[in-house]
């Protein structure tokens, strides 16, 4: 898989970390992406849920047994219609 692939692939059931983030607070956070929606990352760390918001927050998913940055802005969009629809993130990806 190419690092432009993890951008429609599913990611719910994966490990993340967050990377950089514009809440100081939230660097470091790791665990498992238990659900997503448009705008935030629900990642299980222990007992805890956390709530990440996607905007300004870069994320590192192990995805099989690599290791992809992934931009939180290229996928602000709900998850179903990010795998459906393959081009407006190919698009996105393309202007940056």
């Amino acid at each position: 898989m190419n690092s432009d692939n993890i951008y429609i692939s599913e990611l719910i059931g994966n490990e993340i970390s967050v990377k950089k983030s514009s809440n100081v607070n939230n660097v470091s956070i790791h665990g498992k992406l238990i659900n997503e929606t448009k705008n935030m990352m629900f990642i299980k760390n222990g007992n805890k849920i956390m709530k990440i918001q996607k905007h300004k927050t870069i994320f590192t998913i192990k995805y099989g047994n690599c290791l992809y940055d992934v931009n939180g802005d290229m996928i602000i969009i709900r998850p179903e219609d990010r795998t459906k629809d393959k081009r407006k993130i190919y698009k996105r990806l393309r202007s940056r």
